[in-house]
């Protein structure tokens, strides 16, 4: 370089500088992180840090309000590794997990890689689900108050009245009406009184709906509901629903376990009625867990979420699980594809469309993997993306997803896999054993 005084060379200094000091030079070169509380999840692409991830710290912290995530992402784009990242690593940190309704049976291999169990519900499975089973005890009210006998025996009442009502209106294809609700309790109660000391099960039931139906001491009108329940309950027994519901629980429902999965693959191919009794009874089973105080923090989560919010009675059971997610100290975990999943649930104006909007308005994590173009903009305007973020969702990588945390964080995270988690996080197996070892897209 040359001026008046003859030619130098300009040379800088080397230095070093705290990262502290650093941020404070350059603030608008990386977003702030999310702390180093929680399980590291993978790297965050502008920062070029660890991002590190749990709602329970982030909630304590304040940086989130509510307890509920949607991850989402085209097939392919990775978001069925970040759902077992997530999980594996905050279960290894004491947390416990709950995987509702594999479709794929794809957790099956993580449940055991944790020291888990799997249930496998569906026509010709080993694991029979009662009904009528009471649940799990507490050992404390939801007021906080010792949990007395008088108490419980109430509670349980309440959850078999309403769970034998969705199944009645399964089977009937409408709503319990009049007569059919008295119906419905009095043989419950007939049917506990019964059995006790043991188990009420769900051909006990069916035997005092037939009793009451040739009954002549009582109402006619009640008489006449029973045999319409009578009717509809014996396909539980009979038809293509035997050896489903029709005996005490063979399957393991221990709260103590560091995971249950329940598999649902055997009822693809089942009748609706089917799917939607075998998810009303997991669902009031883990309903008994989630809600009992004595059960830890544990992840919900909610795999092929579109087929959950198909069903009345599983959206309601979510609907209130999102609500009181605090309370039960769950963090619940939705996994759909897009966003125009939720509108599955019902046409537009119904209450199922608005029950499974609600959903939506109540998660506070929101994540996003790689999105079709069709669904760019529907993406980009429910969930307020700025357009680099759109971008960004785009132009994603396969294992890298836009984390939008609480009102105010947002971090690119490519999601890193242990050489012992890939074959266990590994969804295209077995498209690469029909394939001779090529690595699926």
């Amino acid at each position: 370089m040359n001026n008046l005084r003859g030619g130098f060379r300009l040379r800088q200094r080397p230095f070093s500088e705290t990262a502290f000091s650093f941020a404070t030079a350059y603030p608008f070169l990386a977003g702030a992180n999310l702390g180093h509380k929680g399980a590291y999840i993978g790297e965050d692409v502008y920062g070029g840090g660890a991002f590190v991830f749990d709602p329970w710290e982030l909630y304590e912290a304040k940086v989130i309000t509510g307890m509920s995530m949607i991850l989402m992402g085209a097939v392919g784009s990775g978001k069925s590794t970040c759902a077992k990242s997530v999980v594996c690593r905050l279960v290894m940190l004491g947390r416990k997990a709950l995987i509702l309704a594999d479709r794929k049976g794809e957790w099956d291999v993580v449940a055991q890689f944790l020291g888990g169990h799997t249930i496998k519900v569906g026509p010709g499975q080993p694991d029979r689900v009662n009904p009528l089973d009471e649940g799990i005890r507490p050992s404390v009210t939801p007021d906080g108050e010792p949990m007395t006998d008088l108490r419980w025996a109430a509670m349980v009442r309440a959850r078999r009245l309403n769970l034998l009502q969705t199944i009645g209106e399964i089977l009937l294809d409408r709503a319990v009406q009049g007569a059919e609700h008295t119906a419905l309790s009095m043989a419950l109660d007939l049917t506990v009184e019964s059995a006790a000391p043991g188990v009420p099960t769900l051909p006990g039931f069916i035997e005092h709906l037939r009793q009451m139906s040739v009954s002549t001491d009582g109402s006619r009108s009640v008489a006449e509901a029973a045999e319409r329940l009578l009717h509809a309950f014996s396909r539980c027994t009979q038809g293509d629903l035997k050896g489903m519901f029709d005996g005490e629980t063979t399957a393991n429902f221990d709260p103590d376990l560091p995971i249950i999965t329940v598999n649902t693959k055997a009822l693809v191919g089942a009748s609706k009625e089917a799917r939607k009794i075998a998810y009303a009874c997991t669902g009031s089973w883990a309903e008994s867990m989630v809600t009992n105080s004595d059960s830890g923090q544990r992840l919900c989560v909610y795999e092929e979420g579109w087929d959950s919010v198909s069903d009345e009675a599983s959206l309601t059971r979510m609907m209130e699980a999102w609500k009181l997610a605090r309370d039960y100290n769950i963090f619940n975990v939705l996994i759909i594809h897009k966003l125009g999943d939720l509108d599955i649930a019902g046409d537009a104006g119904s209450k199922m469309a608005a029950m499974a909007r609600s959903l939506l308005g109540d998660t506070t994590v929101k994540v996003i993997y790689r999105q079709e173009t069709a669904n760019l903009a529907v993406t980009e305007r429910e969930l307020g993306l700025t357009r680099a973020e759109r971008e960004d969702v785009n132009r994603s990588a396969q294992g890298t997803g836009l984390w939008k945390v609480g009102p105010y964080r947002t971090v690119s995270v490519k999601n890193q896999r242990t050489t012992a988690e890939v074959p266990v996080f590994d969804t295209d197996g077995k498209m690469r054993s029909n394939r001779g070892g090529e690595a699926a897209a």
